[in-house]
């Protein structure tokens, strides 16, 4: 509490992380708070034979704190480690990053492309991390990030199912959307995994753009991460 990252720290965000200045100022104290303690709380492991640098560590952390600067740490309660690969992931070749309960999978290369474009709605590091909140209250990545107990649980529910069925229904016609389409087409067993995760990106990158295009997913996300990124307006301080 109270603690603030140095001036170089702000410098390697700036230069490096598209979303750095489109982030209201005054989130930043917050921001800067989970920062620091997301470093010191998780193991980071690079997978090629030489540990994670400070600088690793800090752009992992920087990305998953923005998805909880209103929200409590125990978001990640279940979060262990973090590993990061120069390019392929072990065992997961054709997957980008990876992300389970209690351990996060990033393929570096990917990571540094995806973070730089802040308008894309293609984020990596996000969308992981959207999966760990998605599996913190029930152990399943099923879109639905609040537990089954929760008031709001079946409104969550029905907003995911009306949203699985707008992506499959514009994108099968040809025409482009906020939300990717990957986000539609990955689904198991009738959960929709990929639905929280992917517009958890757009909501960040496409705020403006997802809020027209599909009112009902933004307002619920509007309210589980208490911002409103359709209003944030890039500086240039």
């Amino acid at each position: 509490k109270g603690e603030s990252l140095t001036d170089g720290q702000r410098q390697l965000l700036t230069g490096t992380i598209g979303l750095y200045n489109w982030v209201p100022k005054e989130l930043h104290p917050p921001w800067e708070e989970r920062i620091l303690t997301f470093i010191d709380s998780f193991i980071f492991s690079s997978m090629d034979g030489r540990p994670a640098t400070e600088e690793m560590k800090l752009l992992v952390a920087a990305e998953a704190c923005l998805l909880i600067i209103k929200r409590p740490m125990s978001d990640y309660r279940h979060l262990r480690r973090i590993q990061l690969w120069e390019n392929e992931i072990e065992g997961a070749e054709h997957a980008r990053g990876t992300a389970t309960i209690d351990e996060v999978n990033f393929s570096w290369k990917h990571l540094m492309q995806t973070i730089a474009d802040a308008r894309d709605g293609h984020n990596l590091v996000l969308h992981e991390f959207a999966h760990v909140i998605d599996f913190a209250d029930d152990g399943i990545a099923q879109s639905i990030p609040v537990s089954p107990h929760a008031p709001n649980y079946e409104e969550w529910k029905r907003t995911v199912d009306d949203e699985h069925q707008r992506l499959m229904s514009v994108y099968e016609s040809g025409k482009n959307y906020a939300i990717r389409a990957y986000g539609g087409y990955e689904s198991v067993q009738g959960d929709k995994p990929e639905i929280f995760s992917c517009a958890t990106s757009a909501f960040f990158e496409r705020g403006s753009r997802l809020r027209r295009e599909s009112p009902q997913i933004y307002s619920m996300l509007k309210r589980f991460y208490g911002m409103d990124p359709a209003i944030w307006r890039k500086r240039t301080d």
